[in-house]
């Protein structure tokens, strides 16, 4: 049986050292003979948190956690300059060079994943093995799926999407050019329109997690700091297409396509559909591939513990 605790502390923390004004804040959890797990955060913009380390087996794993430029505990919080999908795969490799691990498994949920295959493809040499679940693979349909088309999720929350477009038109803005107009009010904004803007991007992508709980809605006045740092940079990613060319990862596959990897996905994942981690899956060789049949973007408690035990199998099967 594997053993695990949803909410480990770490043995050590501590801070890269500063390159282009960040400070990279990452945590170690487990067993530091172990094997190695890197685990990326999703967002753009979010955090790690210590549940994330809570998957795997930390008696056998040497877990690494961090946040992102601008997340969480780096510093400073918010900034986006120098802020990009690249800068972010050198902050994972300064991050392996200062632990003085050789390789390691990468893994990683949504934005995530995208960061862990782009940085399998900039270092194949380093990644023993992918653990990826609610795949993203930022091409333009996958954003515009989420964000932008008329027939895209919006005809699966059809309310939601009206109040979005009602609330787009009052600030001149179209499901085109929303990213940028919405970032500008953070950016340059007095704070109630912060607040405003801050407010639209997680209600509307909030919603979008799953499909099992009622729609709901944050009140301009309860937003704070990082709920306001956090939609700051998922929105100056998203005006950047993620840093990323157009089908950038699966044109790059031959790098990786030998590389053991799992993929796990909730077959109602609204979000991120499940032609993402199809599309991935077969042009890879070594890649195991579960689609759970409850799950959406956010897995259920079933679909929870049906990836701790996948994941801590496979890796079982490659260390």
């Amino acid at each position: 049986m594997t053993t695990s605790n949803p909410n480990p502390k770490p043995f050590f923390t501590d801070y890269l050292p500063e390159q282009d004004g960040h400070q990279i804040y990452y945590e170690q959890y487990g067993n530091v003979k172990g094997p190695a797990i890197v685990v990326l955060h999703g967002g753009p913009g979010s955090k790690s948190r210590s549940k994330q380390a809570g998957t795997y087996d930390l008696s056998k794993y040497h877990v690494i956690l961090f946040d992102q430029r601008g997340c969480g505990q780096s510093t400073p919080a918010g900034k986006v300059t120098d802020n990009t999908t690249q800068k972010l795969v050198e902050d994972i490799e300064r991050i392996r060079l200062q632990l003085n691990l050789t390789h390691w498994f990468v893994a990683g949920s949504s934005w995530g994943s995208t960061l862990a295959l782009t940085y399998a493809q900039t270092h194949p040499d380093r990644v023993k093995g992918l653990l990826l679940g609610s795949v993203f693979l930022g091409r333009a349909r996958d954003e515009e799926w989420a964000f932008s088309r008329e027939d895209g999720i919006s005809r699966l929350f059809p309310d939601l999407w009206e109040e979005r477009q009602e609330f787009l038109k009052k600030h001149h803005a179209t499901t085109s050019n929303a990213a940028q107009v919405l970032l500008k009010m953070i950016e340059t904004g007095s704070e109630k329109e912060v607040k405003v803007a801050t407010a639209a991007v997680r209600n509307w992508e909030g919603n979008l997690m799953t499909a099992q709980e009622n729609l709901s809605f944050m009140d301009p006045e309860d937003i704070e700091e990082e709920h306001i740092n956090e939609a700051k940079i998922f929105l100056h990613y998203e005006t950047h297409d993620f840093f990323l060319t157009e089908n950038q990862l699966l044109k790059n596959i031959d790098t990786i396509k030998s590389i053991p990897t799992i993929l796990i996905h909730g077959r109602y994942d609204l979000l991120c559909p499940a032609e993402q981690i199809w599309a991935l899956a077969k042009k890879l060789q070594h890649a195991e591939t579960i689609i759970l049949p409850t799950s959406n973007h956010r897995l259920t408690a079933d679909g929870e513990i049906a990836r701790k035990l996948a994941y801590n199998f496979f890796l079982s099967k490659h260390t």
